[in-house]
């Protein structure tokens, strides 16, 4: 059968770029596809093609691809357009997969019995629970255990060495030793993990010859789907069985490598031709998903990075939508402005973000509000995190100046200079004398002058952040209190503490915002799995592979999106540093790629949260201004239409009773609202007059 004749029997219509890729059958592929250009299609359509144009057994061809779920779409849409019966002699399988294939055969060959799978996720958690205990001396929270887990699963998918290993040290945390304990006590209990799965099999492979000729005569044909997240021990595999075929075809794109901390090696992509000497690089260039104002923007965008294959993305949908930025102040107005568009969403819109911590504020006003949104269940570590622990403990110790193991685990952190020895002599002087430990302290003769000053201040700081508003207690901790400095002596971000402070915005007290953690911490775990909703929350990376008719980029700020500052352009840069901030780069393109027909991303008004990101799709213009008017109205002019949308929407919260605070006069009550005027009466008895619009675009009144 010829391919024009193939294509006539099963109704295939492709362009030039896809027919050519279809066909490439023979020798090592690497076909780059841009976002929207019909990848999946075309890895199907060739194995149509390879079985019915090219006479090749379907029992040799092996397809691999990243996850569970993508093996299963593909083999349906395999069958859907080629039938069941060939559907079942392919092979879909995981990486993974495949290294519990060659497992199996290796035990059944020479007779022996591999480890068990530890497949339960909470025994694993257990085990490595237990031996952070023992070398941290300290209970690990979930988020530690995360933190260790992802670490495990990334050292053991780049190869790691001994040395490289000893270096790690991910949120501060001594991993090496962790590490080296945790590999001991899965071999004494004849136990491997997933991740070792895959470094056994790479070991059967390379040190059996008669087990990898095995596999290299079962299959002969080669297919590797999303290549781009594929770790360095997946393409040591990949390689392996392919050494003597050669008939490989990967398929991915650098620009859309985003799991760089799950060991995503898409250098291996960068390196194709010298592996596999004779190679051919094909292109997919035409994105069939999203209008022409965004692709031209986000190709504009990621042709910013260095590590990457030329190509250029064109689109095949007409004109739509110039990309929109969303103005506001700072993040809490961005809150408000995501609080509106959720009340009233007609439009599939998705809100996108890095990670899961920026949705925290959004969900729990939708949750206060009662709006309907849909989010996947969401990872709940934000709240065992050691920053939010630290906080939440100093916020106890104010509620109760007797607690003696809360004050053990915070009197360090605050800046005060409390040595152990005077922290535990108080602690103990404090219950035989029953009064407040500080007071205790306080009396210690040993103290320095100047850790006596600073512990009155903090004395002072306990005492009146119980009964201020729940932000601005964290404020206070963060700000006046020492912790603040606690954490860039850590090297650590106030991300963390910042989400705090927003959820601490809606609650009277700093008690009550315990509660609401709690509280909040219930309905991340539950998520929202509305289908008939339209207001979605997702963070990029769970994001990949699906589109939405709208999109929202938040929390673009540098320090989030992208995580760090960008590297010298002079060349003085680390490498490493540079690879980082390009997969900054890359995260951002993929967010902006998933939007069929708008696309919109927040900037702040406020200096320290600007973005590079936003600045470069959005660059700042000087406008001529017209004759009639002067440079200062034109830009006024233009910032006022650029924020009407929000200020509108914002408007729609302040109704008569209202309790309100204004920059300049305090707390108040708005009494009465015609139209754009307002009336406040204010908590000192004054009362005065304001037009609502301009008083917000100038950020001069919150809601309490």
């Amino acid at each position: 059968m010829t391919f024009t004749e193939f294509k006539s029997k099963f109704n295939i219509n492709l362009n030039p770029q896809q027919e050519a890729a279809v066909q490439a059958v023979d020798g090592p592929v690497l076909l780059l596809a841009v976002p929207g250009s019909g990848k999946t299609t075309v890895l199907v359509t060739r194995l149509g093609y390879m079985l019915y144009a090219r006479d090749i057994k379907p029992e040799s061809i092996l397809t691999m691809t990243y996850t569970v779920a993508a093996t299963r779409d593909m083999r349906e849409r395999f069958a859907s357009m080629f039938g069941n019966e060939l559907a079942d002699k392919l092979e879909f399988r995981t990486i993974n997969g495949l290294s519990s294939i060659i497992i199996r055969h290796y035990e059944r060959t020479l007779g022996r019995k591999a480890f068990d799978l530890l497949d339960d996720t909470g025994k694993q958690a257990a085990i490595i629970g237990e031996i952070y205990r023992q070398k941290a001396e300290d209970f690990a929270t979930e988020s530690t255990i995360k933190t260790i887990q992802t670490a495990i699963t990334y050292t053991k998918n780049m190869i790691l060495s001994d040395n490289e290993i000893e270096e790690l040290e991910p949120e501060g945390i001594k991993f090496a030793p962790i590490y080296h304990e945790y590999c001991r006590v899965l071999k004494g209990r004849n136990l491997m993990d997933f991740d070792d799965q895959m470094v056994y099999a790479h070991q059967i492979l390379r040190r059996y010859p008669d087990i990898l000729r095995h596999f290299q005569k079962k299959f002969s044909f080669f297919s590797v789907d999303e290549a781009q997240d594929t770790s360095r021990i997946q393409h040591e595999i990949i390689r392996l069985l392919t050494l003597e075929s050669s008939n490989l075809f990967m398929v991915g794109d650098e620009d859309q490598s985003i799991y760089g901390f799950r060991a995503a090696y898409p250098e291996a992509l960068m390196e194709f031709e010298q592996v596999y000497p004779g190679a051919k690089i094909l292109l997919m260039e035409e994105n069939y998903r999203s209008t022409k104002q965004i692709v031209s923007t986000a190709d504009k965008f990621i042709r910013q990075n260095i590590n990457r294959h030329p190509k250029r993305m064109t689109a095949v949908c007409g004109n739509g939508k110039d990309v929109s930025e969303i103005s506001v102040n700072d993040r809490r107005g961005q809150y408000r402005y995501l609080l509106a568009v959720a009340k009233d969403c007609k439009t599939e819109t998705a809100v996108l973000y890095r990670d899961n911590d920026s949705a925290l504020p959004v969900i729990d006003l939708l949750d206060r509000t009662g709006i309907s949104y849909r989010c996947r269940q969401v990872d709940s570590t934000f709240f065992s995190h050691w920053v939010i622990r630290d906080i939440t403990d100093i916020i106890r110790f104010a509620c109760n100046p007797f607690d003696s193991e809360v004050f053990l685990r915070i009197y360090y952190k605050l800046g005060a200079g409390i040595s152990k020895t005077v922290a535990e002599a108080s602690v103990k002087k404090s219950a035989k004398k029953k009064c407040p430990i500080l007071e205790c302290l306080l009396e210690q003769q040993e103290l320095s002058s100047w850790t006596k000053k600073q512990s009155k201040a903090l004395q002072t700081h306990f005492t009146n952040l119980i009964s201020e508003p729940a932000d601005r207690a964290v404020y206070r901790i963060v700000n006046f209190m020492g912790y603040g400095d606690y954490l860039k002596d850590r090297g650590s971000d106030q991300n963390k503490a910042q989400i705090l402070e927003a959820l601490g915005a809606s609650e009277p007290t700093p008690d009550r915002l315990l509660e609401r953690l709690d509280e909040l911490c219930e309905v991340v775990k539950a998520g929202s799995a509305n289908s008939e909703c339209n207001f979605i929350l997702s963070t990029i990376h769970s994001s990949k592979g699906l589109e939405y008719e709208r999109v929202i980029l938040m929390d673009v700020v540098d320090g989030i999106l992208p995580k760090m500052a960008a590297p010298a352009k002079d060349g003085t840069a680390e490498p490493e540093k540079v690879a980082a901030y390009e997969e900054e780069r890359r995260l951002f393109y993929v967010g902006m790629t998933r939007a069929k027909k708008e696309l919109s991303i927040f900037r702040f008004r406020k200096a320290e949260l600007c973005s590079a990101f936003a600045k470069t799709v959005f660059p700042d213009k000087s406008p001529t201004p017209p004759k009639s008017a002067t440079h200062k109205s034109a830009i006024n002019i233009a910032r006022i239409s650029l924020v009407s949308e929000e200020i509108k929407w914002l408007a729609k919260d302040y109704i008569p009773g209202s309790r309100v605070s204004h920059k300049s006069f305090g707390p108040g009550r708005l009494t009465v609202k015609n139209d754009d005027i307002i009336t406040v009466r204010f908590d000192d008895g004054t009362q005065k007059r304001f037009s609502l619009s301009a008083a917000l675009q100038k950020n001069l009144f919150s809601l309490l």
